[in-house]
């Protein structure tokens, strides 16, 4: 829609886990604080009157970090010295934290050891268990299969029909992604 920005989409209950947490998730010389409020420092707690509030930025940066076990100094730390997993978090906490009715999560898990894909999967199940609605945007086939209640497929700008849980095995959910499902009965 017109006038739809990133500031309004917060405003409507719809946040993001961005694809590429280095590039478009954080900011790699902001420390922890800046980049836990970095989509939220327009509205309160965090700005009263157009002032930043860093008090409350920092409360709230020690909550995501002690409630989503982010591994590190403190909220002064560089995020770029964090690890992957840490960093991916920290982006979680800020989103989980707002509350949203929707989440868009491109590519969660991406790059991330085991403990920290797990992590991230759980936190993605309770938040979709308290109402959420999470748009799981994958190219992993485990993933999909066990965090998606509905699966669609998009491939070469064709979109599947919807499948439930378990109507495709991860072979057939393969064959839709390379495009070959498309003009066949599922």
């Amino acid at each position: 829609p017109q006038g739809w920005s990133p500031r309004a989409a917060l405003a409507a209950g719809i946040a993001r886990i961005p694809e590429d947490r280095h590039r478009t998730g954080t900011i790699a010389d902001f420390d922890l604080t800046e980049n836990a409020v970095l989509e939220l420092y327009a509205k309160p707690p965090f700005s009263r009157h157009g002032w930043m509030d860093w008090g409350a930025a920092r409360n709230f940066t020690r909550q995501v970090i002690t409630g989503y076990d982010v591994r590190c100094p403190g909220p002064e730390t560089r995020i770029r010295l964090l690890s992957g997993g840490n960093m991916q978090k920290l982006i979680l906490g800020r989103v989980l934290e707002t509350e949203p009715e929707v989440i868009l999560a491109n590519q969660p898990v991406r790059g991330l050891d085991i403990g920290a894909l797990t992590y991230v999967h759980e936190q993605l199940l309770a938040a979709r268990g308290r109402g959420a609605a999470v748009l799981l945007i994958s190219e992993d086939l485990d993933e999909i299969t066990a965090l998606s209640d509905v699966i669609h497929v998009i491939s070469e700008g064709r979109l599947s029909p919807p499948f439930a849980r378990g109507q495709l095995s991860t072979a057939e959910l393969g064959v839709w992604m390379a495009g070959q499902g498309f003009g066949h009965a599922a």
